[in-house]
């Protein structure tokens, strides 16, 4: 099996080669190629093309695993809780911050839930802050909180988008979610 993917990488590289250097092939992959843009118009669509690309790029890719449609699911999910909610308060208390939001459609019903019950447990492994959510009537009530006083002010600024934009998980998130290391619930 893998004597045939070589075989056959090795026929396409050849096929490109000499497309490059003779004639019409070669001036159409070269226009083809000639761009000057990089983004591919959409910020989910170039996530899940990033992982296409990378999933690609490895030979040890398990293709029976991979779900881009659970990754598309959670990052419409995450376009939900982004711009489909409202800030109806932002008050600091003691040690941080209580914030005040609510869904404005049910998509975002469903991706705060969701988010809510693991991103806090990620902010506390990552920086040590304690978040507690709680769902009143259609809103939610966010509090976070640090026992670090240097980081009050830090919190009290991030708000609600920069709470949930916080730690360095997402794209590890993304990637398990993509590969079928994680099942999205």
């Amino acid at each position: 099996m893998i004597s045939r993917k070589i075989a056959a990488l090795t026929f396409i590289i050849l096929f490109i080669l000499l497309g490059l250097m003779h004639g019409a092939c070669g001036q159409h992959l070269m226009h083809h190629n000639s761009s000057p843009l990089t983004k591919p118009g959409n910020e989910i669509f170039g996530t899940i093309q990033e992982v296409v690309q990378k999933l690609e790029a490895d030979p040890n890719t398990d293709w029976s695993k991979v779900n881009l449609e659970a990754l598309r699911q959670h990052l419409l999910d995450m376009k939900a809780f982004t711009e489909e909610v409202s800030v109806i308060s932002k008050e600091p208390i003691s040690q941080g911050i209580q914030i005040t939001v609510q869904p404005e459609s049910q998509r975002a019903v469903g991706a705060l839930k969701k988010l809510f019950s693991m991103h806090p447990a990620m902010l506390k492994q990552e920086k040590g802050w304690d978040m507690k959510t709680v769902k009143v009537d259609d809103n939610w009530k966010i509090t976070c909180t640090s026992e670090t006083k240097t980081e009050v002010a830090k919190i009290r600024a991030l708000g609600y988008i920069g709470l949930l934009a916080e730690g360095a998980h997402h794209q590890r998130h993304h990637w398990m979610i993509a590969t079928g290391q994680m099942n999205r619930k």
